[in-house]
């Protein structure tokens, strides 16, 4: 069926009344610039902005007072396996820095030593590029660069003289006692996990690693009986560190040697301490 078309004419039609547009939404207001770097808000901690930490005193005499009974409970093993670890990674450790191949061997038997071969210049040289490398990666941090860059700069030096065999044999007990300092850091600090656990286990070990150092030190002193069984006691037959480097490199007496060997053996307390207190005043790093 065909549809009419529409008739009206086109000024009597009725149209709807034109409505205003809507107005355009307000444009965000700019963020005031600022020139220079932004610093990140600061984390929201558990504790208020005027509670005080939580006291590290206890965890650390009850890491000690464990490490003194230990003495009269665990095995006598136990610690010289705990001590024998970092001892000879020491010797280990110094010796590849002077680009020396070492490796480290510890028998359950109660024998523990390191091989320390010869001098490798390209090695050597490799490993000054690449401590100096690492310093100006981290030149951002210096509390990071400046020692790598340190001891990049003092290893040609050190490393290829007659010095070098002095500080591979004093680095056995060099590396307990950094040991022992990294545990009590541990200890202040929280470690990975801030538990009492953790902490007091720090404490223990480095408490039994320098009550070590410090009996042998003082014995070697004041023990005519403590220095006959150590000048006979090194493993598979070889002379004990203190003995070499008295009687084969330094040619001096075992006393003056053992001396000087007590400073760090003092210090590992409170240094580890120290470094415990930086970390933690660095959020960890």
């Amino acid at each position: 069926m065909h549809q009419i078309g529409d008739t009206t004419c086109r000024c009597c039609r009725v149209r709807p009344p034109s409505l205003p547009p809507p107005p355009a939404p307000p444009l965000p207001s700019k963020a005031p610039r600022v020139i220079g770097p932004r610093h990140p808000a600061p984390a929201a901690s558990d504790e208020g902005p005027d509670e005080p930490a939580a006291p590290r005193w206890p965890w650390l005499l009850a890491g000690l007072v464990a490490a003194g009974l230990g003495t009269f409970v665990l095995p006598c093993m136990f610690v010289w396996v705990l001590a024998a670890i970092p001892h000879e990674m020491g010797h280990a450790t110094v010796g590849c820095l002077f680009g020396r191949p070492s490796t480290p061997a510890i028998s359950l038997a109660g024998h523990a030593w390191a091989g320390i071969g010869d001098v490798r210049p390209w090695l050597a040289w490799a490993i000054v590029l690449a401590l100096l490398a690492g310093a100006f990666v981290q030149r951002a941090q210096l509390a990071r660069a400046v020692p790598l860059a340190l001891l990049g700069l003092a290893l040609p030096f050190v490393g290829q003289g007659p010095l070098s065999q002095v500080v591979i044999a004093a680095a056995g007990h060099l590396g307990e006692l950094a040991f022992a300092a990294y545990c009590y850091m541990l200890c202040w600090s929280g470690g990975r996990t801030g538990t009492p656990g953790e902490r007091i286990a720090g404490a223990m070990v480095g408490g039994l690693l320098q009550a070590r150092n410090l009996d042998l030190c003082w014995g070697l002193l004041h023990d005519p009986a403590a220095r006959a069984h150590y000048e006979t006691s090194g493993s598979l037959g070889m002379k004990n560190d203190y003995l070499v480097i008295a009687e084969d490199l330094c040619l001096c007496p075992l006393s003056s040697v053992v001396g000087l060997m007590l400073v760090p053996a003092v210090l590992a307390l409170p240094l580890g301490l120290w470094w415990g207190a930086v970390r933690a005043r660095h959020g960890g790093e």
